[in-house]
C-alpha cells in the first residue's frame, strides 16, 4: 500500500480484492456433539465457500453407508488445504458435528485424519495446530495479510453482548439464516468483513480515499460506505460514512442503517510481521452503545488466492438441508 489518491484495503491482499469467509449455518447441526466416521473418500467436492466430502463407510457386517460432510471450502487455504488434499480412495477418519435430522449420513466437518496421520481441517474455527503466523517481513502495508481467526470468533461469538436500541432489538429478533447475504454469495460489510481469516470466498472491494476528498449528500449509500483515510507515520486512520441499511451491518443479524459511522486504525508493526487493526462503530438508530473490536493481521506473502468463484448452491445449501 502506498500513499496515493486512493487505497484499496482488505484483509487478505491489500491492493487487490477482499476475500471473505463463507458463512456456515450451524442450526441444522448438533455443534455440542462430535462423531467420527471411518471410511474411504469417494469424492472431495472443493468449492467456494463450502466444500463437501463424500465418504463411504462400511460396518462390521459389510453394509455400506454414504456420508456427506460439509466443510469450509477454500476458506481453509491458509491452513494448507487445496483441491488435492483429499483424493478418491483415501482411507480416513472424519470428525464432524452430526446433523440433527440425519446424524448417520450428514455432518458439519471439524477435521479429517488420513492414514499417514496428517490432519485436514474442515473448519477454520478448529484448525488450531495448523495455524501459521507471519511467514515474512513487510516494509509496507502492500501484500497478503490474514487476520487471526481467534479475533474473528472472539467478536462474532460475542454478538449477544452488543447493546441494542429497541428498534435494533426488533430487527435482531426477526432475523433468520434465510436472510444471510452469504447464502447469495454477497459479502457482509465492515467491520466483520475486516476480521475474516480466509481466502477467496466472496469478492469485496473497499476503496479508501487519502487525497482529502469527502462525501456529500449526493454520494450514494453503499454496502462498504465511503471511506476517507489519513496517514500518520505507520498508521492509516480511516473514517467511513454513507453506509446503506444492512441486516448484519454490525454482526450476523445485528442491523445497522444509514447513520452508521465507523473509525478504523491500521498500524504496521515495527518488525513488519503484522498489522494491528482496530475499529469503533456507532449507529444511534440501532446500537445503544458503540461497538469496538481489534485484530492482528499476519503477513503471509506465500499465499495465493485461488480462482474458485463463489458457488450459490454450496453457499445456500445449509438453508434447505
Amino acid at each position: 500500500m502506498r500513499k496515493a489518491s486512493s487505497t484499496w484495503i482488505l484483509p487478505i491482499a491489500l491492493g487487490l480484492s477482499a476475500p471473505v469467509m463463507g458463512h456456515h449455518g450451524i442450526a441444522p447441526f448438533d455443534t455440542g456433539t462430535r462423531v467420527t466416521f471411518e471410511g474411504v473418500i469417494a469424492e472431495f467436492d472443493y468449492r467456494n465457500p463450502h466444500s463437501f466430502v463424500y465418504l463411504q463407510t462400511t460396518d462390521a457386517d459389510g453394509n455400506t453407508t454414504d456420508v456427506t460432510i460439509e466443510a469450509v471450502g477454500s476458506s481453509a487455504r491458509p491452513f494448507g488445504v487445496t483441491e488435492d488434499s483429499l483424493k478418491p480412495g483415501d482411507v480416513v477418519v472424519a470428525v464432524a458435528n452430526p446433523s440433527k435430522r440425519d446424524p448417520e449420513t450428514w455432518g458439519l466437518g471439524v477435521e479429517i485424519v488420513k492414514e499417514d496421520g496428517s490432519v485436514i481441517p474442515l473448519s477454520v474455527r478448529f484448525a488450531r495446530e495448523m495455524e501459521q503466523r507471519s511467514t515474512g517481513v513487510a516494509t509496507s502495508m502492500a501484500g497478503v495479510w490474514v487476520p487471526r481467526r481467534e479475533d474473528f470468533f472472539g467478536y462474532v461469538l460475542n454478538r449477544s453482548s452488543i447493546e441494542l436500541t429497541e428498534k435494533g432489538d426488533e430487527r435482531y429478533q426477526s432475523y433468520d439464516n434465510t436472510q444471510s447475504s452469504h447464502a447469495r454469495c454477497i459479502s457482509v460489510p465492515p467491520p466483520v468483513l475486516m476480521l475474516y481469516s480466509s481466502l477467496n470466498v466472496v469478492d469485496a472491494e473497499r476503496v479508501i480515499y487519502t487525497d482529502g476528498r469527502e462525501p456529500n449528500e449526493s454520494t450514494p449509500l453503499a454496502r462498504y460506505g465511503y471511506s476517507v483515510g489519513l496517514w500518520h507515520d505507520r498508521t492509516l486512520s480511516v473514517g467511513t460514512t454513507r453506509f446503506s441499511d444492512n441486516n448484519s451491518g454490525a454482526a450476523t443479524g445485528v442491523a445497522t442503517g444509514v447513520q452508521k459511522h465507523m473509525l478504523e486504525r491500521f498500524t504496521l508493526a515495527e518488525d513488519g510481521t503484522g498489522i494491528d487493526y482496530s475499529f469503533v462503530l456507532e449507529d444511534p438508530e440501532y446500537l445503544a452503545a458503540p461497538v469496538s473490536g481489534e485484530s492482528r493481521w499476519d503477513y503471509r506473502p506465500e499465499l495465493i488466492p485461488d480462482d474458485v468463484p463463489c458457488d450459490i448452491e454450496s453457499a445456500g445449501r445449509y438453508i434447505s438441508e
